[in-house]
């Protein structure tokens, strides 16, 4: 199923700089065009790279910043280890990420998965003020609302 594009010709659409907050739960309304089905979001937590604490043991933790970033795409949940920014790219903690393992329906699935391959690799961000974001890199595109 397909939905108008998020964006109208009038309206100013222009990349984030620092000051644009971008912290907090962002709906997500489609992924490569396509509408996003079961409630999907995107919350971007505690702005910073993954934490990475060695253990006595000689291991290594590796945690948030702060508070956590999640996503759902419509059948699993993924908990992400801090993002980081630079002008108007956005790179999501990958490294160390964790991510549910449910079964659902076949195109449910289908589009979590390109949503996720678009998540795991850096984007450039497209602001639409006040309330509307394009993520954008040779995966395809994710367009949130707040």
């Amino acid at each position: 199923e397909s939905i108008p594009p998020a964006l109208h010709p009038q309206e100013e659409v222009r990349p984030t700089v620092v000051s644009d907050g971008l912290r907090g739960k962002w709906s997500i309304l489609s992924v490569n065009g396509q509408a996003a089905s079961g409630g999907a979001w995107l919350e971007l937590g505690a702005e910073g790279p993954p934490v990475v604490a060695q253990r006595p043991d000689g291991g290594f933790n590796i945690g948030v910043p702060g508070a956590p970033t999640t996503a759902f795409l419509g059948c699993n949940s993924l908990r992400l280890n801090g993002w980081t920014r630079n002008g108007d790219k956005l790179a999501l903690g990958i490294n160390g990420a964790m991510r549910t393992e449910r079964g659902c329906d076949e195109r449910i699935m289908a589009q979590e998965e390109q949503g996720y391959a678009i998540l795991r690799l850096p984007v450039t961000m497209e602001l639409t003020p006040p309330d509307r974001l394009r993520l954008v890199n040779e995966n395809g595109t994710v367009d949130l609302v707040r």
